[in-house]
């Protein structure tokens, strides 16, 4: 049975707000509750890539796939650029083995209570207590929880950005894909990132697991959070069956899941606010240059939690201790996203022959100044 009170209130049980809480209950014994409007470690998110010392930090390496020591960034017109590297530098995911990972490793904590499948209808401030400050969230179910912060990692839901009224990113990456079985994989530890707008402006990704299984898909990127998602599947279709080496790897393939969602590009200007601090998708904190989520998320997760752990020892949530996550987020991240703003986000509307250009470009590149560029924006 949940309880009517908490001290921390996290919506949202993707990466972002398993992290937030992961990194709060280990330090603190305060009582908090997750709550996420669907299962937690949904297997139909789009395929997650990210980097091997990530996966270490934070404990995650059962939850890897595979691990690629080759990365292609390809252009269904041919043009390519393949870089080595002797160690991996970047692994794919299993999303659900990695959000119930974490999620075991809260629940052995003892101070957290979750719900699944009930989604978070409205918060509003109310006075109780004297003069403390508290959050009611409204549930699905008719229940209401009081709690003294609320931390919003709802993704594209944006649960607090709407209900404060606040300017939401500039761009939306919507993919689809699919996991498939009975592949012929020529390399399975060659990730490939696909270039070009034929199939999609945002991109695309081939990720093999073994010699036999695969996910592959595209995405479109648009300047609204709503597009139609059968358009985006009808772009990997034409794809599967058209885009050289890859349609030989699966003609014969089978599918065993689609993978779908929508991740928003560019940061929030606030991360902040009275009682409100905001992590991952729903701060718009995924990198608005190849899209990666994990890493930001997972990072920003922990940031947001050190910030909560002082403010919960202090017993003060006033915004001198609460924007201490905004400073520090910015002190590391704001520069580069800020760059990426700028000069960066014409690129996923930019003609064929300007895609191909940058893939040529990017072929100069050394191994490192790659992984640099992935990561980083930066070489």
């Amino acid at each position: 049975m949940i309880k009517v009170k908490y001290d921390i209130g996290i919506v949202g049980a993707g990466v972002a707000g398993l992290s937030t809480a992961l990194h709060t209950c280990s330090k603190i014994d305060g009582s908090i509750i997750i709550v996420d409007k669907g299962r937690i470690g949904d297997p139909r998110k789009t395929s997650p890539f990210t980097f091997p010392d990530i996966i270490e930090r934070y404990g995650l390496g059962d939850s890897v796939l595979q691990r690629y020591k080759r990365f292609t960034y390809r252009s269904p017109t041919g043009v390519s650029a393949t870089f080595e590297y002797e160690e991996p530098a970047f692994v794919t995911l299993n999303y659900e083995k990695a959000c119930r990972n974490m999620l075991d490793r809260i629940r052995k904590e003892g101070n957290v209570d979750v719900l699944e499948n009930v989604e978070v209808r409205s918060f509003k401030f109310n006075k109780s207590f004297i003069q403390t400050k508290n959050l009611t969230l409204t549930l699905s179910d008719s229940d209401n929880i009081t709690i003294h912060v609320l931390v919003d990692a709802s993704g594209k839901s944006f649960l607090a950005a709407r209900k404060l009224g606040l300017k939401l990113p500039p761009l939306y990456s919507h993919s689809y894909g699919e996991l498939l079985g009975g592949c012929e994989v020529e390399d399975p530890h060659e990730m490939c990132i696909l270039a070009g707008k034929k199939y999609g402006n945002g991109g695309g990704w081939f990720y093999p697991i073994d010699e036999r299984t695969s996910r592959f898909g595209f995405a479109t990127v648009t300047r609204t959070s709503d597009f139609p998602m059968g358009v985006v599947k009808q772009n990997f279709v034409k794809a599967r069956e058209e885009f050289y080496p890859y349609y030989r790897m699966i003609k014969n393939a089978r599918t065993i899941r689609p993978e779908f969602g929508t991740i928003p590009l560019g940061p929030l200007r606030k991360f902040v606010h009275p009682r409100i601090l905001i992590v991952g998708d729903a701060a718009g904190q995924a990198t608005p240059w190849y899209c990666e989520g994990v890493r930001p998320a997972l990072e920003s997760g922990a940031l947001c939690a050190e910030i909560l752990c002082e403010a919960y020892r202090k017993k003060n949530y006033s915004a001198r201790i609460l924007k201490k996550y905004q400073k520090k987020w910015e002190a590391i991240n704001r520069k580069i996203y800020s760059k990426s703003a700028k000069m960066g986000f014409w690129s996923w509307f930019r003609s064929q022959e300007e895609w191909d250009k940058a893939v040529k470009e990017v072929a100069s590149l050394t191994s490192e100044q790659m992984l640099r560029r992935v990561r980083y924006n930066q070489t």
